[in-house]
């Protein structure tokens, strides 16, 4: 009895508060200020994509906090919209903390009506104030707090607002707004709501679902079938009794009600968003302008990335590599332990060194520039800008921001695609993402590479990649059977100036990130290639494949060291490339051809654990192998088209 008693009492203490909205309104943020965690924050939907929880201490008391993906309100319109309805329903957690972006307060309103029909504690918290004059468009939160029946914090970067939203939580109520559609709506709602089962929990909500048409409301209720058939044939005989369309009058009364509760609020009308910033979005997205700023982003991260980080790199190496290198190697008698530290495959030479000193500069600017575009909001305009193209393979709607979040991290970019309803589409998606766009840290590699031997060097691999990515899109969209597609709806958030704090945050965690995954990777992969070469594993290795490397390729047989790497990260296998290519070890022709491979060959391991999550463990595999016999056969094309080209 007593250790019932106590599980009760955890139980109880315990509270579980889950963070919604709309996506790309601050979710996140909030995230990690209430629990001290980090997530990635973009101006940009879908960065977050799972469920991520953490239990803290707030105030003495116990709460699990959860960061949830984005919602634009309990209406199913995806597979993963249908899985956070889900969880809101199934799970039921003690209290809702919505995400309001200040400067989209309207169009979160949908969102606020169905979690008050929830009936869950709830609090509105207010991102985004720093950048909202609330006099310029009459709002006022304590207003809308009275209005609604519950708190309403305004929260900004600072502190003050994580502490106010604390202050909170202990105190959060269901809104005491009670919501009326109007008679004839309401009377429908009344007759769906004695249709259910009386042990149906949210009857009132599921009715109103139900007569927007959204019939999944259904299997969510835990209904059998009998009691669902019952509750469809007494909807229908509803819809056929009801003088007016009652899906249009029910959507005319919800922002009936939208408007009295801004009215209640004090919010009167919106000033535009600023010119200067709605310009650059309609150019960054323009067919004639969005290419051409394309390029100059790509000018500058490529100057950024070879130049800046270039000379940073110079810097470390004659300070930290070639002072230490020089001294073991005049300390260290042993030929093994010599080599076992700073030879070729040295754990300090192509481990510790090549991680810290040549990659991790390499790294830190472009993490900067990618900060800059995430913040900004510039990402889902190129999203727009390249559909005009993608649109021709087969890719439409959700898809497009895959792709271009693939240039981030592969594995949560094939994570993003089960939102895309069309199997042909999502397949399409996944094989572009892990065929030829390169993660952002292989990316950054591969552009300090190429700028080791020209601006020429690195369009033609730009022209490469494009290419074959469009045709493998232009294939998989001709030989795979058609289905049901999506509309291409994209949420473009606002074009705002970055905050340098905010960036600095986060490229030092995605450095620390590196530090702590990759770098152990780096050390366990020189000590791997230095048993190998040791037992002679890797020289039979190397004239095994010496037919395809050095008779297809065109590449010496060193540059199986590079494949083996790939094996286990990119950003490894490209950091030796590096050196190889700063050592001489590769000629103008050879340094492309290698890049390219490497970018293609064999997607990172989470990725394709990815793939198989999303579309089953055979086609996932399969994808695998065929990108790895693709990769080989155009690499060995761009060779003898470059030979043939004199250059």
């Amino acid at each position: 009895m007593v250790i019932l008693l106590n599980t009760c009492y955890i139980r109880d203490v315990m509270r579980r508060i889950a963070i919604v909205g709309l996506p790309n309104t601050g979710k996140s943020e909030v995230y990690n200020h209430l629990t001290g965690d980090y997530n990635i924050v973009a101006n940009y939907p879908l960065t977050t994509i799972e469920v991520k929880q953490k239990t803290v201490k707030i105030h003495g008391e116990k709460y699990e906090i959860i960061d949830t993906p984005g919602l634009h309100d309990l209406f199913v319109h995806s597979e993963e919209e249908l899985f956070m309805r889900n969880f809101l329903l199934e799970e039921r957690p003690d209290g809702i903390i919505q995400c309001i972006d200040s400067n989209r307060i309207r169009l979160s309103l949908r969102l606020t009506l169905d979690l008050i029909e929830l009936g869950i504690p709830l609090a509105i918290c207010l991102n985004s104030i720093d950048d909202t004059d609330l006099d310029d468009i009459g709002f006022d939160p304590n207003k809308l707090s009275g209005f609604l029946g519950i708190p309403v914090v305004d929260f900004t970067n600072d502190g003050a607002g994580a502490e106010r939203l604390k202050n909170v939580l202990n105190n959060l109520t269901p809104s005491s707004l009670e919501l009326s559609y109007g008679e004839e709506i309401d009377s429908i709602v009344n007759e769906l709501e004695a249709a259910f089962p009386s042990n149906v929990p949210f009857r009132r909500l599921a009715a109103l679902l139900l007569i927007e048409g959204d019939h999944f409301i259904l299997e969510g209720l835990g209904l059998d079938g009998r009691d669902a058939v019952l509750a469809e044939e007494r909807f229908q005989s509803l819809y056929r009794r009801t003088r007016s369309n009652p899906v249009r009058l029910l959507a005319k009364r919800r922002a009936l009600l939208e408007e009295v509760i801004l009215n209640g609020a004090g919010m009167i009308s919106r000033t535009p968003a600023g010119k200067t910033a709605r310009l650059f979005a309609e150019a960054a997205r323009h067919p004639v302008f969005g290419f051409p700023i394309l390029g100059a982003i790509i000018v500058v991260t490529y100057l950024l990335v070879v130049e800046g980080a270039g000379a940073v790199e110079g810097v470390l190496s004659g300070f930290i590599v070639d002072p230490v290198v020089e001294r073991i190697s005049s300390a260290v008698s042993s030929e093994f332990f010599r080599d076992f530290l700073v030879g070729p495959y040295g754990i300090l030479t192509l481990g510790l060194f090549n991680a810290i000193v040549t990659v991790l500069p390499v790294l830190t600017a472009f993490f900067i520039m990618l900060g800059l575009l995430e913040d900004t909001g510039y990402l889902p305009n190129l999203s727009v800008l390249t559909r005009r193209v993608l649109g021709r393979i087969g890719l439409t709607g959700k898809s497009i921001m895959s792709l271009v979040l693939g240039f981030g991290c592969k594995t949560m970019a094939t994570m993003t695609t089960r939102n895309i309803r069309s199997r042909k589409e999502k397949l399409i998606a996944i094989y572009l993402i892990a065929f030829a766009i390169p993660c952002s840290a292989q990316l950054a590699i591969d552009i300090a590479i190429l700028g080791r031997i020209g601006v020429r060097a690195f369009l033609i691999y730009l022209f490469t990649l494009a290419l074959v990515e469009i045709a493998a899109g232009f294939i998989l969209n001709k030989i795979l059977p058609d289905d049901e597609g999506e509309d291409f709806i994209q949420e473009l958030p606002p074009i705002r100036a970055p905050k340098v704090g905010a960036i600095a945050k986060k490229t030092g965690y995605r450095l620390l990130w590196f530090l702590k995954e990759a770098v152990p990777v780096f050390v366990i992969a020189s000590i791997v290639l230095f048993a190998a070469e040791r037992t002679g594993i890797l020289n039979a290795t190397k004239r095994f494949l010496s037919p395809v490397v050095t008779g297809w390729l065109g590449l010496p047989l060193d540059i199986v060291e590079v494949l083996i790497l790939s094996l286990a990260r990119h950003e490894a296998a490209a950091g030796l490339l590096l050196n190889m290519v700063d050592g001489g070890a590769l000629s103008y022709v050879q340094s492309l051809v290698a890049v390219v491979i490497t970018t293609m060959f064999v997607p990172c391991f989470a990725n394709i654990v990815a793939m198989c999550r999303q579309i089953g463990v055979v086609r996932g595999l399969a994808i695998t192998l065929i990108i790895n016999v693709s990769s080989f056969v155009l690499a060995g094309i761009l060779n003898w088209i470059l030979i043939a080209a004199g250059l």
